[in-house]
């Protein structure tokens, strides 16, 4: 149970970093143009 909670968190992590890299990206490229 305690390697699962560790696994679920770090899954949780990379989730919101994806989500933020995906609204980041279409903004610097705004930018960019």
């Amino acid at each position: 149970e305690r390697i699962f909670g560790e696994d679920r968190r770090a899954l949780f992590g990379f989730f919101l970093v994806f989500l933020l890299m995906e609204r980041v990206t279409p903004q610097a490229d705004l930018i960019r143009r």
